[in-house]
């Protein structure tokens, strides 16, 4: 067996890096990650009170590199035109300036706004000259600032020529581009493109079946250089056999070893590449992140399914998280994999996948005269029980009435059902991982980038692309929760509470919680000292939105403990504050829920360490003169743009872009 990993690293001295009108600089840390701080930078002024331009186009450019480099987005407001019609004065404003009103028909479910009536501004006159000056500076925001990702403001995502330039090319060569164009590598990465991911899908031809490749070998321990040389915290495992051939494999990258320190508390091993469509014989170590997003904390290339590949696997994996076991995980049905996990996740609560449970019906029950029939009534005992009492009679009612006590697949079924029946695992937190869609997205992690006779070399060189579309989605969530809310529904406070704590995907959850209270009765029972308990009488629905059937759940209040638990368990199971509670909370007036109802894995505001490694799946890293190349064409697009405009402009650039061509090959005064 080979193992290459490492745990520190050498120290190095903070590095002033440019980019652009902004610095940072960057510090080495002791476990390997990337710190980055902003520094004001000199060239990009303070907006001040009597600053004179030239044009509108000049006050715009001048205050835009400023709301750049703090991090706020900008708005043209309070237009004034004389009595010629010229224009005598305007505001450039914050973009959250003003209150908002929404617009919707459907106020049930109302769009995020970013306003927070901010204040920051600067006012400009235009004299009669047609010199535009700066009369007023409102600098103080209401809100915070992220100058990292000013490039999501909508002013902001001009698409940068060499971009343009590079999608024109790959369209008249016709090359074949994945779900993320490696053109966006070579813009600079997501990080330095002023562009979303749905902007380019317009740009973008959708990829063809992707043929086998060789040299896979030699591909995948590139990769693992190519990788270490970026972070030393990456980690993998080599298993070779006897005669030494290659038997498994396990990586995980420093990125996704440090992000498993904030959701260690679920994960799914997903095993869909190895038994489904694709040849490539790879699992998956999966999570959830705050915005409810998948997450990838480790692969696995596997030579069988037998109990020992699996305790290999899961043991490597262990070893690569630093011996911290995961609260709960879920994996498919399979007894080799369910042995694996007693003997390396003895401590870990398992949970059968439900989906990939539900799917098998068709095979393992399709020849049976009463498949309908028995379908049916399998899904309404598994999905519809609310008490453990009630699923045991309903199963065995159904058993007995359709003849099915000599099923073998039914009866392993009801032996493991206290790992993957509903209401057995319902009192687990699970990060609400086991409906239909989330078993379908941990599926579909790499697909658009690995499809049917995919090679590993061809993975190997995907799997950046891959890696880094999902860190641009969730930079992207955060970007919308830091700079939006989505408007409160009700008038209660503790909405409130949950609006400023929880991502935006989360509170999204939380208010459809609140939306269902109209289909809820409440009923004070009694009180016990400090415990008071009260019957919530909920009408279920169904997928049409028609009521199917009442069920009663029982909710207790401890006001000196300051608990509140609901018989549904659906805050134990997804973390989220049921609307049984809520009924309750509303009922008896209460301002703010305990702050154990608001857990840290769901907050917008937690600085995760995960967050600080930076550009760690891009290929610049270890060539810097690829970096430096695609640094220079982008300027020299922008330079040729503007050159073009005249010939005295054209003159002017070919002249100076000959006398540096003659400095550089001369290396006179370089």
């Amino acid at each position: 067996m080979l193992c290459s990993h490492a745990y520190a690293s050498l120290w190095m001295p903070p590095v002033l890096r440019m980019e652009g009108s902004s610095s940072v600089i960057e510090k080495n840390t002791d476990d390997g990650l990337q710190e980055v701080e902003e520094v004001s930078d000199v060239n990009v002024l303070t907006p001040i009170a009597g600053m004179v331009f030239n044009s509108e186009k000049e006050v715009f450019e001048f205050y835009n590199r400023y709301a750049l480099q703090k991090g706020f987005g900008l708005t043209k407001r309070s237009t004034k035109n004389g009595d010629d019609g010229q224009l005598k004065y305007y505001s450039l404003a914050c973009a959250k300036v003003g209150k908002y009103v929404s617009k919707a028909k459907n106020s049930y479910n109302p769009r995020p706004s970013m306003k927070t009536a901010c204040k920051a501004k600067i006012n400009v006159s235009v004299s009669s000259e047609r010199k535009f000056t700066i009369t007023r500076v409102y600098l103080d925001h209401n809100h915070q600032l992220s100058p990292g990702k000013s490039r999501f403001f909508k002013r902001n995502k001009n698409k940068d020529s060499s971009v343009k330039r590079k999608r024109e090319e790959n369209e008249q060569t016709e090359v074949p581009l994945c779900k993320n164009s490696h053109f966006i590598v070579e813009a600079g990465g997501y990080e330095n493109l002023p562009v979303t991911g749905r902007d380019c899908r317009n740009y973008i031809a959708k990829a063809g079946q992707i043929r086998l490749g060789t040299g896979d070998a030699e591909a995948l321990r590139n990769y693992f250089c190519r990788m270490q040389k970026r972070n030393c915290n990456f980690f993998y495992l080599i298993d070779m056999d006897g005669e030494g051939r290659l038997r498994n494999v396990f990586w995980a990258d420093a990125r996704s070893r440090a992000a498993y320190e904030s959701f260690a508390d679920v994960i799914s091993f997903d095993t869909t590449y190895l038994t489904n469509k694709y040849d490539l014989p790879l699992t998956l170590f999966v999570g959830i992140n705050h915005h409810g997003q998948t997450m990838l904390f480790g692969c696995g290339l596997l030579s069988n399914e037998d109990t020992e590949t699996y305790i290999w696997l899961f043991s490597s994996w262990l070893e690569c998280m630093g011996g911290r076991y995961p609260n709960a995980i879920v994996t498919d049905q399979c007894k080799a994999i369910q042995v694996a996990i007693e003997r390396v996740f003895p401590c870990s609560q398992h949970r059968l996948c439900l989906w990939h449970i539900m799917r098998k019906l068709p095979e393992k029950l399709g020849g049976l005269s009463h498949y309908k029939a028995i379908k049916r009534t399998l899904k309404s005992v598994v999905y519809e029980s609310i008490e453990v009492a009630e699923f045991e009679e309903s199963w065995s009612r159904m058993i007995e009435e359709h003849n099915l006590d000599k099923n073998e697949w039914l009866n392993s079924l009801f032996t493991d059902r206290q790992q993957w029946v509903p209401v057995y695992v319902k009192s687990t937190f699970w990060a609400g991982m086991s409906t239909t869609q989330r078993s379908e997205g941990l599926n579909a992690f790499f697909d658009g980038y690995v499809g049917p006779k995919t090679s590993l070399k061809q993975f190997v060189e995907q799997y950046d692309n891959a890696l880094k579309s999902k860190v641009e989605k969730e930079t992207k969530a955060d970007f919308a929760s830091f700079h939006s809310s989505i408007p409160l529904i009700t008038g209660c406070h503790f909405e409130k509470q949950f609006q400023e704590a929880y991502t935006n995907d989360t509170f999204k959850l939380f208010q459809d919680e609140l939306r269902s209270m109209l289909f809820c009765n409440l009923v004070h029972l009694e009180d016990d000292g400090p415990i008071s308990k009260f019957q919530v009488t909920d009408i279920l629905r169904g997928k049409d939105g028609k009521p199917k059937r009442q069920v009663i759940y029982n909710v207790f209040v401890n006001e000196i403990d300051h608990e509140l638990k609901c018989s549904c368990h659906l805050f134990e199971f997804k973390g989220i504050l049921c609307r049984h509670v809520a009924k309750v909370l509303l009922e008896k007036n209460v301002a703010e829920v305990p702050p154990q109802c608001i857990l840290m894995r769901w907050r917008k505001d937690v600085k995760r360490r995960y967050t600080l490694i930076e550009n760690c799946y891009d290929d610049f890293g270890n060539n810097e003169q690829k970096l430096r190349y695609n640094t220079l064409c982008s300027h020299f697009h922008k330079a040729a743009e503007i050159g073009a405009q005249s010939s005295e402009k054209y003159v002017f650039l070919m002249k100076s872009v000959d006398e540096m061509i003659d400095k550089l090959i001369s290396d006179i005064n370089v």
